[in-house]
């Protein structure tokens, strides 16, 4: 079985630049979200948690997946270079170095798109925490301000 390896290292960094752009939509959204949180009654609270916790699930596997992603691309791309190596042999070592340095762009593509993913996960994870705390303790006063 033939299989152009180089379509496949493409295909790769395609799939990480589609997660880029929808976790990116994910962050601007959730920024949005989180200017417009309501202080007013506890059934919007409640409401506006909820609705901030979807797509969170993007953010937590893109940050999970990316780097395994760039680890494909990157054999994918070092199985290309050592068949190109076999077929004309070895000219100059630039030939081999040239062929690694590539492949390796896709593991640290992966890595810093798991990282940009990781971290804005991670601030928004704590902004809910933190507002659904804000909550439980309006919640608290309000139970104990009717007895």
């Amino acid at each position: 079985m033939n299989i152009d390896l180089k379509i496949l290292h493409n295909f790769v960094f395609f799939v990480m630049f589609i997660m880029f752009v929808i976790s990116n939509y994910v962050i601007i959204y959730k920024f949005f979200q989180l200017k417009n949180k309501p202080n007013s009654t506890l059934e919007e609270r409640f409401n506006f948690i909820k609705n901030l916790k979807k797509g969170m699930w993007w953010l937590d596997f893109s940050a999970t997946t990316a780097p395994l992603l760039g680890l494909l691309g990157t054999i994918f791309a070092l199985m290309e270079a050592f068949q190109k190596l076999s077929a004309k042999g070895l000219s100059s070592s630039g030939d081999i170095t040239g062929a690694i340095g590539f492949a390796l762009l896709a593991t640290a593509i992966g890595i810093v798109l798991s990282l940009w993913n990781y971290l804005f996960f991670k601030m928004f994870q704590d902004r809910i925490s933190s507002y659904k705390e804000e909550t439980k303790n309006i919640l608290i006063e309000e139970i104990l301000n009717e007895e």
